[in-house]
């Protein structure tokens, strides 16, 4: 059973117009040239909570698996849900509502014209989360500020060296942005249930407490007949807890804690180096950022010292009792991945 309660759409059309006259075809160059505020989207008083009765068989099963003995494995998604703070890891959804969103700060929907964000001549497709992250590093909207240095150093082997400015280490998060926004932090979780060989074995849980999306964003064009992309995951959660029970949901492990967890990834560079995004006929599918093996000095300069990185910080992890402090992964900049699924 699904519920959808307290739910309001409010959609802005910022600029309309209306002409009596023949719809013609558009190439990517008119297209480009196409300047609409685009479509603004709010969800007020919103609470969505799918599959809360396990018991009913109410759930979302993913089957065609096997084990190693050949035995059928059965992954089912049994809860999901997106609540307003205090939803006590899914026991308290429906009557706690978040807003996702407001009216000056929206979701938007746009056609972009890519000569602005260094995808030449192209109509880029934006979905995008609102914009209001504040920090003190050199990165923007970003939550964490850094202590760097400037590095000298080839970024591919056996390319010429480039000199940028590079993270040693982070020295704080700020959340200051974040405090204004009553009843705009969202939780989220999601359960899945095992099963093999017909028996349902454990169940797994995760719950994000006061999450943020903000920045994020995610771009798309055509090329070559491929679609092809960037993008942006900006993400903000207070905690986020993970842990594994038996078949009834009880008898739970260790829970693993990650409190202050931000992750600021920015996967492709413009045109210059697009993430494709393909499925093939068997119905697995394929992502994949473009190589930059064989680009110009200018350009490693350029991508060392502006291109997409990731930085992740957990301000402390902790397994049971048991706190093991913060840890940060920064610099991460990916000059070439493929990511594939196949069949089991």
């Amino acid at each position: 059973m699904t519920d959808f309660r307290y739910l309001s759409i409010c959609l802005i059309c910022l600029q309309s117009s209306m002409t009596m006259a023949e719809l013609q075809a558009m190439d990517d160059h008119q297209l480009s040239e196409v300047d609409g505020a685009g479509i603004g989207l709010v969800l007020e008083d919103f609470a969505f909570e799918a599959g809360e009765d396990v018991a009913s068989g109410n759930r979302l099963d993913l089957s065609g698996i096997t084990n190693k003995d050949g035995e059928d494995v059965v992954l089912s998604v049994s809860q999901f849900y997106v609540a307003g703070s205090g939803s006590n890891q899914g026991a308290n959804v429906i009557g706690n509502p978040v807003n996702l969103g407001r009216l000056l700060y929206p979701y938007n929907i746009e056609l972009v014209d890519g000569d602005t964000i260094g995808i030449n001549d192209k109509a880029i497709f934006e979905f995008s989360a609102p914009e209001r992250q504040a920090g003190s590093s050199s990165k923007p909207f970003s939550l964490m500020s850094f202590t760097s240095e400037n590095r000298t150093e080839s970024r591919f082997p056996g390319e010429a060296q480039a000199t940028g400015n590079r993270i040693d280490s982070v020295s704080g998060i700020d959340t200051s942005v974040l405090s204004s926004r009553s009843g705009e932090l969202a939780d989220i979780g999601i359960r899945f249930d095992l099963e093999e060989n017909s028996v349902r074995a454990q169940s797994l849980e995760a719950h994000a407490q006061g999450v943020a999306v903000d920045g994020s964003y995610l771009r798309l064009w055509g090329d070559n007949s491929e679609m092809v992309g960037n993008l942006a995951v900006n993400l903000y959660a207070q905690e986020i807890t993970l842990f594994a029970c038996d078949a009834d949901g009880n008898n739970c492990g260790q829970k693993v804690r990650l409190q202050d967890f931000i992750l600021e990834s920015e996967l492709g560079y413009g045109a210059d180096q697009p993430v494709t995004f393909e499925v093939a006929g068997d119905g697995n599918f394929s992502v994949e950022i473009g190589n930059i093996e064989g680009k110009s000095t200018t350009f490693y300069q350029d991508y060392y010292a502006n291109g997409p990185r990731t930085d992740i910080h957990i301000g402390n992890l902790s397994v049971g009792n048991t706190d093991f402090g913060s840890a940060t992964i920064a610099n991460l900049q990916i000059q070439y991945l493929r990511a594939t699924s196949r069949d089991l």
